[in-house]
């Protein structure tokens, strides 16, 4: 089968951009689990997703048209979203379309922006003609139809598609099919001409595989990159802390809480097109009051996840130590905020009260997992190295990181806590080994571990400090017990910015010892000055960053009654947590 996601090429639109003083933010929500072809075995949890985006997008001020035919199970969840959808028929759609055209059109004269967010989760096919489809209860939305019928008649500023479809099958279900590099290579093409062209307002989401599947899992009840998606636009990927999500940050977010996920037939990734004529278009914006649940920096637990009272997962997230984050949640009477170790039930009126305090779980889950998706969805953090290599590589546009933002109140008071203090400077400390010249010359090399703790850049702060320690040993002859030791302190200045590329630059000064000893024996130099150049290149290596660094560097040291320089040169390669 050829790749579903060609459809979101011809999701494009022409609109004349205004100044307008609001933005009003509406939402399509297509969903159906059937097939209009034998061979599909019908999608178990997609009207699950189609319940889950209402909730999602109401509680984010999104006024939202759910059309959905739910099952049995969905339909005693009693979703009060449910009680004015629709089956997702082609009537359906036409009628929601002249709806939200209306609503444009009001909005227009009223001297507000629209933003319209169409959501498709289902069975994704190809024709006869292998042309591709959404499949309705009783149609084909195809490419043309997508264009003529749906995007063109918003009359929207601006429109933001989200798409989960391909097959499923089994409890860790497929949503796609045979890959198609051809077909995959025309979508993005469609969306790069289009875009730059005449239809620049139209961004687009949706997460595909090596071999063209994406997956829905019993676990969550839900297909993992639409889960992933709630999850991110309810706060787990406002990485700024501006109450915006944008699609470089949604991106990110989705490509790192999948990025751990190990050992399936094939790798989930994430791809983002952002509306050409304004990059940074929020999808979502600031949400209007509401339920949500808080967790400083210095908060114990970094896994996080929200269910409600039927064990509907909700929010997942993964903070970094350092990170103040801010969860919103659908209305629900209880909720559960679990750990993989530990959880909190928390009423509706005790969310206001601050961070739930959890305790050990006294329950086990029972049953068999998943285990690539149980251990890795959600492993990586979206912290700030992450999200600026990220962007850098896909070549989204950064999010502002300039402008400060309060806390909200918690129980009377503003917390103390915010994104740009961490609380927990340990995170950044990273533990090194190095090789280089051994001390003196007097051996090929020596080796040795180095700490170090460096301030975070980023693309708009090209500067970072921090400061090193390093030990190396050189044996002189190993069987007689004869070595020399080199430690040194460093403050360090250094230059990158890792939203543009993973290069840096840093320099280092400061102080050292060099020792000799042997059996009975000690002698050293404890006034060696040192200083250091280096460069290199970061990247992550297992979820945790790496940086690969050459240095070259002069020791100033006493040695048999002569003070000279000492030249130095090597290799270190450093792991942070």
């Amino acid at each position: 089968m050829k790749k579903l996601e060609v459809l979101l090429g011809a999701a494009l639109l022409v609109a004349a951009p205004e100044a307008f003083a609001d933005t009003v933010r509406r939402a399509l929500v297509i969903a159906h689990n059937g097939s209009d072809d034998p061979a599909l075995a019908p999608l178990r949890y997609a009207d699950d997703d189609g319940v889950l985006w209402a909730e999602t997008l109401k509680r984010l001020g999104v006024e939202t048209t759910l059309l959905v035919d739910p099952d049995e199970p969905t339909r005693k969840g009693g979703s009060l979203v449910l009680k004015d959808a629709r089956a997702p028929t082609h009537a359906a759609v036409e009628q929601a379309v002249k709806h939200l055209q209306a609503a444009a059109l009001a909005d227009h004269a009223a001297g507000r922006q629209t933003d319209v967010l169409i959501v498709y989760v289902g069975h994704g096919n190809t024709d006869d003609a292998g042309r591709a489809y959404f499949t309705l209860a009783d149609a084909r939305l195809d490419r043309t139809s997508l264009y003529a019928e749906v995007v063109d008649p918003l009359g929207a500023d601006y429109v933001h598609v989200i798409a989960d479809a391909c097959r499923a099958s089994g409890v860790v279900g497929s949503r796609g099919g045979t890959p198609d590099a051809a077909v995959l290579a025309e979508l993005r093409g469609v969306l790069a001409r289009e875009q730059l062209a005449s239809r620049p307002h139209v961004g687009a989401l949706f997460a595909e595989s090596e071999d063209g599947e994406t997956h829905e899992w019993s676990r969550i009840r839900a297909g993992v990159f639409s889960h992933v998606a709630r999850s991110g636009l309810l706060g787990g990927a406002d990485i700024n802390g501006d109450g915006q999500v944008e699609y470089s940050e949604l991106a990110a977010f989705v490509a790192a809480s999948l990025h751990g996920v190990k050992g399936m037939p094939a790798r989930l990734s994430v791809n983002a097109f952002a509306p050409t004529a304004e990059p940074r278009r929020p999808l979502v914006g600031p949400a209007p009051e509401g339920p949500s649940v808080t967790f400083p920096a210095g908060f114990e637990y970094a896994r996080l996840s929200v269910e409600d009272a039927d064990g509907q997962r909700l929010v997942d997230v993964r903070r970094s130590p350092q990170q103040w984050t801010q969860i919103l949640l659908p209305l629900r009477d209880v909720y559960w905020v679990r750990a993989p170790n530990a959880e909190a039930r928390v009423t509706l009126a005790q969310l206001s009260s601050g961070t739930p305090e959890l305790h050990p779980r006294e329950l086990q889950e029972r049953g068999p997992a998943e285990e690539a998706l149980r251990r890795g969805l959600f492993a990586v953090p979206l912290d700030r190295s992450f999200y600026d290599e990220y962007v850098a590589a896909v070549g989204l546009v950064p999010v502002d990181f300039r402008t400060p933002f309060q806390p909200p109140v918690i129980g009377g008071a503003h917390s103390p806590l915010a994104v740009a203090a961490p609380s927990d400077w340990t995170s950044k400390l990273e533990l090194g080994l190095g090789a280089g010249r051994s001390p003196l010359g007097l051996a090929k090399f020596a080796t040795g571990p180095s700490l170090s703790w460096r301030t975070p850049s980023s693309s708009l702060h090209l500067l970072y400090y921090g400061v090193r320690g390093a030990y190396g040993v050189t044996p002189l002859a190993a069987r007689d017990g004869i070595r020399l030791h080199r430690f040194t302190v460093e403050g360090l200045l250094g230059l990158q910015a890792p939203a543009s590329t993973p290069l840096f630059a840093e320099v280092g000064l400061g102080w050292g010892l060099l020792g000799l000893t042997a059996p009975g024996f000690r002698q050293a130099d404890p006034a060696l000055l040192t200083g250091h150049v280096a460069a290199g290149v970061t990247g992550r290596l297992g979820g945790m960053p790496l940086r690969l660094s050459a240095q070259v560097g002069l020791d100033r040291v006493t040695a048999n009654g002569r003070t000279g320089m000492d030249p130095q040169y090597g290799l270190e390669v450093s792991l942070r947590r």
